[in-house]
């Protein structure tokens, strides 16, 4: 289904909207607004601008008012979470053992490479010379000797996070942020009525990453059938 541009009044919205080209250069838009851009233009609109609305049951986004504060409190115990997981992390470092170096495998000796080269494909394929196979049998022998030893450190570095309270720190961590997601996903959901309301979409977008959205459209056409009530059009 094409993808038609709506007509926004201008009153309250910056002059100029920008888009990125593929440079990742900032430019004017020429050909209506991206996105991104409107969002982007939203956003800048100061909460002074908007029309003084006090935050009352009978207001017509009070719904998302009382999300909007939500949120707020949800981002500040994510924001503590994620401290706590920094600071526990940090105290880790200190008690890791040193990383084992990287064990390179010896290049192939000249004297093997004659073999190959005056060898056939089939005798290669049907009949390895016994030099090669010994060759390949060291390798594979010096491989599981650097698996070890990598898996060895990468063991002790498990038993000291869990000992340190990491995968629980990682856990609360992992809780707040979905419950900061499931709020973010109610105020996408609820339809605005005011600037006021379209202004709590956009900052729960801010705090949930609008890059990380895998369908950024759908967050555009909750807050452009916004924009179109207050226009006046049908929702």
């Amino acid at each position: 289904m094409p993808k038609a541009r709506v007509a926004a009044a201008a009153e309250g919205l910056p002059k100029i909207f920008q888009a990125e080209n593929n440079f990742g250069d900032t430019v004017p838009a020429k050909n209506g607004f991206s996105r991104r851009s409107v969002l982007g233009a939203l956003a800048t609109l100061p909460v002074a601008s908007l029309p003084a609305l006090a935050e009352t049951a009978e207001h017509p986004d009070a719904d998302l008012l009382w999300l909007d504060k939500e949120m707020e409190e949800a981002d500040v115990q994510r924001n503590l979470a994620a401290k706590a997981c920094r600071r526990i992390g940090k105290k880790c470092e200190k008690l890791y053992p040193p990383k084992p170096p990287q064990q390179w495998l010896p290049d192939m000796p000249v004297s093997l490479h004659k073999i190959i080269d005056n060898s056939t494909i089939h005798d290669l394929k049907f009949k390895t010379p016994e030099p090669l196979l010994a060759w390949h049998k060291a390798l594979d022998e010096q491989r599981a000797a650097n698996k070890a030893i990598q898996d060895a450190y990468l063991d002790k570095v498990d038993e000291i996070n869990r000992e340190s309270g990491v995968d629980a720190a990682e856990e609360a961590f992992n809780a707040r942020v979905d419950e900061l997601y499931k709020i973010g996903d109610r105020i996408l959901a609820s339809p605005a009525n005011t600037l006021e309301g379209i202004l709590v979409k956009l900052r729960a977008v801010d705090m949930m990453d609008f890059a990380s959205f895998a369908d950024e459209n759908a967050v555009f056409l909750s807050i452009a059938a916004d924009i179109r009530r207050l226009a006046g059009e049908a929702a």
